[in-house]
């Protein structure tokens, strides 16, 4: 009788260990298949520090899935083939991301072909139980670089704005700031990424484990973005305050660094303080399939049917591996070869060659397959013209790269005095450009930048990875130059600028004929010589 009753009592196994093996196989298959993007991540994760948390993301998602093994053990999984849309759709986003060369794009695509795929193979109820172990996954991907930039800007407000309020006076120049005891620069390393990153992860697992509630997890994960931004600013504030204070003897070495994670520990250990104030203890999670009275589960279809999850993975599978065997096929297509050498534009419209240096500047451009680097000048103006050619791309060869830049980071000749937008009529287009002013060693300089892909002309990096992609993707002309025009900023911007305009008027079409000479394209009638 107390044996009847234990075998009442015992809740039976929906999912098999079986199934089990195969959703590993299939992890396992997908990582192969994938293998080189999932060498650049772990390449990332390795080689830097911003991104090694990285290495602890799987691990962290094996453990909460592993929590949520009795649970699971009552589910009974059950494919579901309408997940092989996103499948597909990821698929197409690996396949765009790897034929411009965007590595982040590659791996976010990854992890959705996997997650998808899983979801494929086990179904919407195994699914949804573990949702965020599963998308705590996409917490692997290295991605936040891209908000450097944005978020050096906000820390040199953030900090000039209170140096002001506290009646120091300050000359801000760009990133760069000078106050009566010393000049301080806003670099990549007090843009708060790091702490920014760390911050978002470990705030999205707290949330996780400490509240049931929507709202209290969403909340939370916001103040873990916005709360580190905002401390960040501060931590830059204080470290010049002690440097100045200090008449530049405290703040200005590797205590710099110190006082920095030292804050940012403290400000994490009020956030999480806070936040577990409205800790909530767990509940029933949503989604869990109701229970008999008997102890059993009233599940969906037992796997009692005899299907197999082979089909599913076979098709998952196959699917998955067209994209890297399309990507062959594109990336193999006959490569561009230059039929002519890359020229400088002749004279034209009074602009002459010359034959010195008004400056040393040119701007840094990696990877080009041909380069021009020439002087004109016109009633005693001079005016630089660069273009970097470049015939194919691909990693670590590409137009739109960020190590393509004006000045590199602390480069004790230059730097970038600050930056803005212009339009220009580019071959009858108007076109917005990127507008930066150079300034050192006493040389103040103006220079325009831009990209051309193919007959196409944009500065957003982005509008020219996309067309850069679907010129690959429809095997159009892939050829693309990244161009800047500079000059002396001797009375004012605008007249400098103005210089510029009339340069770009003349010259541009002469700059066309010699980027398509290179690559066999017949010149246009309209406008070229």
């Amino acid at each position: 009788m107390n044996d009847s009753t234990t075998i009442i009592n015992k809740p039976e196994e929906s999912f098999p260990r079986s199934y089990l093996l195969v959703v590993v196989g299939y992890c396992l298959a997908i990582t192969l298949i994938f293998y080189p993007t999932v060498e650049s991540m772990v390449a990332i994760w390795w080689r830097s520090e911003t991104f090694t948390h990285g290495f602890l993301i799987a691990p962290i998602v094996i453990w909460l899935v592993w929590e949520k093994r009795k649970l699971l053990s009552r589910i009974a999984p059950s494919p579901q083939y309408l997940a092989l849309v996103p499948t597909c759709l990821f698929g197409f986003l690996w396949l765009f991301g790897h034929v411009v060369d965007a590595t982040v794009v590659e791996q976010i695509a990854l992890i959705g072909i996997l997650l998808s795929g899983l979801w494929t193979l086990v179904g919407t109820r195994v699914v949804w139980s573990i949702a965020f172990p599963l998308a705590f996954l996409f917490l692997a991907v290295p991605v936040g670089e891209g908000l450097i930039p944005a978020l050096m800007e906000f820390t040199a407000d953030f900090t000039v704005g209170l140096l002001k309020l506290t009646g120091i006076p300050v000359y801000r120049e760009g990133l760069f700031f000078t106050l009566p005891s010393g000049n301080w620069s806003v670099v990549e390393g007090c843009s708060g990424v790091r702490y920014l990153i760390a911050s978002v992860t470990l705030g999205c697992l707290f949330a996780y484990l400490s509240y049931q509630s929507l709202v209290k997890r969403g909340l939370f994960i916001a103040a873990s973005f916005i709360v580190p931004i905002f401390a960040n600013g501060l931590r830059a504030y204080m470290i010049v305050m002690i440097g100045h204070l200090s008449s530049m003897k405290l703040a200005t070495g590797v205590d710099h660094l110190i006082y920095g994670w030292v804050f940012f520990g403290l400000v994490m250990f009020v956030l999480f303080a806070v936040g577990s104030i409205w800790r909530e203890h767990e509940a029933v999670p949503a989604g869990s399939p109701p229970t008999r009275q008997d102890g059993a589960v009233n599940s969906q279809a037992s796997p009692s049917s005899g299907a197999k999850p082979y089909i599913s993975v076979a098709l998952i599978l196959l699917l998955a591996s067209a994209w890297p065997l399309t990507a062959y096929l594109i990336e193999n297509q006959a490569s561009v070869k230059a039929v002519a050498s890359f020229q400088s534009p002749e004279s034209h419209g009074g602009w002459a060659l010359e034959n010195s240096e008004a400056w040393q500047w040119r701007p840094v451009v990696k990877g080009a397959d041909g380069e021009v680097h020439q002087f004109y000048r016109r009633d005693g103006i001079s005016v630089s013209l660069y273009a970097g050619q470049f015939l194919t791309q691909n990693q670590n060869k590409e137009l739109i790269n960020s190590q393509n830049v004006f000045v590199v980071q602390k480069s004790p000749d230059w730097r970038v005095a600050s930056r803005t937008g212009a339009t220009l009529n580019l071959s009858g287009s108007k076109v917005d450009v990127d507008q930066a002013q150079i300034k050192g060693g006493g040389v103040h300089l103006l220079t325009l930048r831009w990209y051309r892909l193919g007959e196409q002309y944009t500065a957003n990096p982005y509008v020219g990875k996309l067309w850069g992609g679907l010129a690959k993707l429809t095997f159009a002309r892939r050829d693309a130059a990244y161009i800047t025009v500079t000059t002396r900023v001797d009375d004012s911007v605008a007249m400098s600028l103005a210089t510029l305009q009339d340069f770009i008027e003349v010259m541009l079409p002469g700059l066309e004929t010699q980027l398509d000479r290179v690559v066999g394209v017949a010149a246009r009638s309209s406008g070229r010589e």
